[in-house]
């Protein structure tokens, strides 16, 4: 027997049911009420009215066009929330001019019901206060960067900020943020970038951020008021290239293990304006790479190691007030580059080395010194 011919509603029948199922994959994908409502919360402890950026944030539906926004299309779940006071977007810059943006208040906890969130930013706002939610650290394990600088949050780095095993990024920066440096830190597993500059951070570095040696590449702890030495970890530290510690309160002498990697990913390392002691360690300053080395103001002796080569390029030597004795070292003439070389306010003696770099130099260079003489000073008698 011949199958009945199928029915011409049957089309209509499948097409309706397809229209169903892509009405209910898309309803799935709008934003989740809970997030909504702590974003609602969020909003409502802030306050910034010259600029109006959250004149966007109404209707039910989150995830379209609130700005600072996004969400995993896959489900609606708020991934990003991304609010910078210093931007060049059309809501930041509306006549093509990059404005500065004024936010008070302070970040509600409710941020931590954002439990998919990736990225967390709100940077240079200039007048945000209060303390850092502690929940961050123990509710968005999903979270990558955490962004918060240049604001006026206070109080602590959350004692559980290691938990976060997926940052990638630190940024607490230009804050008035006190307290030790967690040692849990030394736990974030994925850390890239750590910026704890400008605030009020004390006590001491801890002793196990060595521990970070597979992927820190930055570390800028300037302008606080930590104390103690630096750990001789840091010299593990294979991945990182720009270290700053620069007008801090640290003491004792340059790790010997501090740019001893010979990897060549060092390049830039601030330790000026601390109460530094010892000598300068040769594997210093014959690190590979490394193009920005600042000293000064501190209590460093001895002689400067004769140590450089033609692979040696400085774009930044600054050794200044120190206590450093001897002459100025002879290879720095073979080196490929030195250009800004600052080595006054020692005690060095002796014959300026006569050519490059020395001969682009002027006296200031080498001022307040025991004994230099030759050019770009008096002459040697």
């Amino acid at each position: 027997m011949a199958s009945p011919a199928p029915s011409p509603s049957t089309p209509l029948l499948a097409l309706a049911t397809l229209a169903v199922l892509v009405t209910a994959a898309a309803a799935a994908a709008s934003c989740s009420e809970s997030d909504r409502d702590a974003l609602l919360s969020i909003r409502a402890a802030l306050s910034e009215a010259r600029l109006g950026v959250f004149s966007t944030w109404k209707g039910d539906d989150c995830c379209a066009n609130w700005y600072g926004v996004s969400c995993d299309p896959t489900n609606g779940r708020v991934a990003d929330l991304t609010l910078r006071g210093e931007a060049e977007d059309a809501v930041m810059a509306p006549a093509g001019r990059p404005a500065s943006g004024v936010m008070s208040g302070y970040i509600s906890d409710r941020v931590c019901h954002l439990d998919a969130l990736s990225s967390l930013i709100l940077a240079d706002w200039k007048q945000i206060s209060g303390p850092i939610p502690p929940c961050i650290a123990t509710s968005l394990p999903s979270l990558r960067i955490l962004e918060l600088p240049a604001n006026r949050l206070t109080g602590e780095i959350p004692r559980s900020i290691g938990s976060l095993s997926r940052l990638t990024v630190l940024n607490l920066a230009d804050n008035l943020i006190s307290g030790a440096i967690p040692d849990s830190i030394a736990s974030l597993a994925s850390i890239k970038h750590l910026d704890l500059a400008n605030n009020q951070l004390t006590g001491r570095i801890p002793a196990s951020i060595g521990n970070l040696a597979a992927t820190l590449s930055r570390a800028l702890f300037a302008r606080n008021r930590l104390s103690g030495p630096i750990p001789p970890s840091v010299g593990s530290l294979s991945r990182l290239a720009d270290l700053d510690l620069s007008e801090n309160r640290l003491t004792g002498a340059i790790p010997d293990s501090l740019g001893s990697s010979g990897s060549g990913v060092l390049t830039t390392l601030h330790l000026g304006g601390n109460r530094i002691s010892g000598r300068i360690p040769t594997k210093l300053l014959a690190t590979r790479g490394l193009g920005i080395l600042n000293l000064s103001r501190n209590a460093v002796e001895g002689p400067i190691p004769d140590v450089f080569t033609g692979k040696s390029y400085f774009m930044v030597l600054d050794l200044s007030r120190n206590r450093l004795t001897g002459g100025v070292p002879k290879s720095l003439a073979s080196a490929a580059y030195v250009g800004h070389l600052d080595l006054s306010h020692n005690r060095l003696c002796g014959t300026i080395p006569a050519g490059p770099p020395f001969d682009h130099l002027d006296a200031e260079s080498f001022a307040s010194n025991s004994c230099l003489c030759g050019s770009p000073l008096g002459k040697c008698t």
